[in-house]
Parts: structure tokens; sequence; C-alpha cells
């Protein structure tokens, strides 16, 4: 009866013995991985972090195209108001003698006389067309300066909730848009049709797609500078492959060196100039392509630039 009793104490002593030890285990295990949530957040934070310095540092790049984009409209605006504030005087004299023959201030023979002299000296006829095409003006000249501002605004300040399903072809247009100045020396090309769905960030998807732009814009000139091309071409193509899409982004640039291909991603990373790029922009683009579950690769084509391609799934219906 001892030798069970002692059995018994032997085995509640190593029992007691594993269960204070799966304690400490799990204790341990639960602060790491309570500290690996910690880590996981703050690294959330400095992605988000990184994307927003990346978007402020391309609102700058887009800021001087902006404001050429807007006084252009402006210019034509500021001229329309010019010669609206000549033909002030004689609409004027018109309305006025409009009013005394309302009021009866004058008679039907003295108001049409009064409008026989003014004939004499005012191109009625020049004065209602010049009136119509200054109208037309000063609205499309207007529309084109609040079109641009929403751009900008969408993609600096996009709405609390972000997260929606959206064309690739509005993104695609969003960004060439913002990008108008810049690819005025370019041939864009967009081959895309409309109905393709993706889900995510809009505003993060755009500055993605602008990033990449802008790599294929500043190739493009550097092609054109060294004379290898005579004009900079960039054509996207979007296509479907079961359940993803597949953006390509293809130039006619300088292309890329074999050996720096598999670093152009990693972040500070540049082959331009000192002092010419961050060495973020496909970083960033790689980051926020993760985020919706997409990939990235890129290629030297076959005879000139590089093809960037993009694979990203499509809206679950």
């Amino acid at each position: 009866m001892q030798n069970y009793y002692k059995a018994y104490l032997r085995e509640k002593t190593a029992r007691d013995e594993l269960e204070t030890l799966l304690e400490e285990k799990t204790s341990k295990l639960y602060a790491l991985n309570v500290e690996l949530e910690k880590k996981l957040t703050l690294l959330q934070q400095q992605q988000l972090a990184v994307v927003q310095s990346e978007k402020m540092a391309t609102l700058g790049t887009l800021s001087a195209g902006v404001a050429h984009e807007i006084n252009n409209p402006l210019a034509y605006l500021t001229c329309n108001l010019e010669t609206l504030s000549h033909y002030k005087d004689d609409i004027t004299q018109y309305l006025e003698l409009v009013v005394k023959h309302k009021n009866e201030s004058i008679s039907d023979s003295v108001l049409i006389e009064e409008l026989q002299k003014l004939n004499k000296t005012v191109d009625t006829e020049e004065l209602i067309q010049d009136l119509e095409d200054i109208s037309e003006d000063c609205q499309e000249g207007c529309s084109r300066i609040s079109s641009i501002i929403k751009n900008l605004l969408d993609f600096a300040k996009p709405k609390q909730s972000d997260e929606s399903d959206f064309e690739i072809i509005d993104v695609i247009e969003h960004a060439a848009k913002l990008l108008e100045n810049k690819l005025k020396q370019i041939s864009l090309e967009v081959s895309c049709g409309s109905g393709y769905l993706i889900s995510g960030s809009k505003s993060n998807i755009t500055q993605a797609f602008i990033n990449i732009f802008v790599n294929a814009i500043d190739a493009c000139q550097e092609a054109k500078e060294k004379t290898e091309i005579d004009r900079g071409t960039i054509h996207v193509s979007v296509s479907e492959s079961g359940d993803s899409y597949i953006i390509t982004f293809q130039d006619n640039g300088i292309g890329i060196p074999e050996d720096a291909i598999a670093h152009v991603f990693e972040p500070f990373y540049s082959t331009k100039p000192l002092g010419e790029g961050t060495g973020m922009g496909l970083a960033v683009v790689y980051g926020i392509l993760s985020n919706h579950r997409a990939t990235i690769s890129l290629a030297n084509n076959a005879k000139q630039g590089v093809s960037v391609t993009v694979v990203i799934p499509k809206t679950a219906q």
C-alpha cells in the first residue's frame, strides 16, 4: 500500500511540475503574442506613414503641373471677363431703355429712336454672338478647373471610408489626369474594358499607379534625351486570368540594368542619379499591392523599355 502511495506522490509531483511548466510556457507565449501584435500594429502604422509620405511627395511633384493646368483656363476666363466688362456699358444702355419704357418714362417712338441710335454705335449681332461664346468659354474653363481640383482632392484627401469596389479603368484615368502635364510629351494608350471591378483603397491604388506611371515617364524622357527614341510611349493593357486581372504597363524608356531588377522593390533603392529619387516609389507600390493581395513584377522588353505587370484579385462575386 505504501508503494502505491509513493507512486501516487511521484505522479502528482510530476503532474504538478508539468502543469507549472505549461503555465510558464503559456504565459510566455501569451506575452510573445501580445508583443507580436504590438509590433504588427506599429509596422502597419509605419507602412501607412510611408504611403502618406510618398503621397505628399507625389503631390509636390504634381503641384507644378496642376498649377500650369489651372493657369490655362484661368487665362481665358480673365480675358473673357475683360471683354465682358467692355460690353457692360452697351448692355446697360439697352437695359435702361427697356426699364424706362416699362415704367412708361418714354414712349414707343422714343424707345425706337434711342434703339436706332444705339444700333449705329453697337454691333448688336456681334455682341450677341460674343456673349454666347464668352458664356460657353467661361463655363468650360470653370468646369476644367473644378475637375482638376476634384481629381487632386480625391487623391490627397480620400473619404474616411476609402475601401470600396471600383473599376480599374477609373483608377488608370484618374492617375493619368493627375499626371496630365507630365504626359503631354508621351503617347499614352490604354486598352481596358469596363466592368473590371477590384476592391480596396481607391486612393492607394491610384498612388501605386501614379508611381508606376512616373517611373515610365522618367525612363521615356531619359531615352529621348539620349536620342534612343523620338517620342515616349506608354501602353496600359488589362486582361482577365481566372479570379484575377493582369494589368501591364509597358514603356519604351531606357530600361533597367538586369542586376538591378531584383532590388527595385527594396526601400531606398534607386537607379536614378543621387537627389532625383527617394528610392521609395516602387517599395510603396509593392506594399500597397501586397495589402490588396496583389503581386507586381518587372522585366525589360526585348527591344526597348520595361514592362511592369500587376496581378490583382477580382472583386468577390
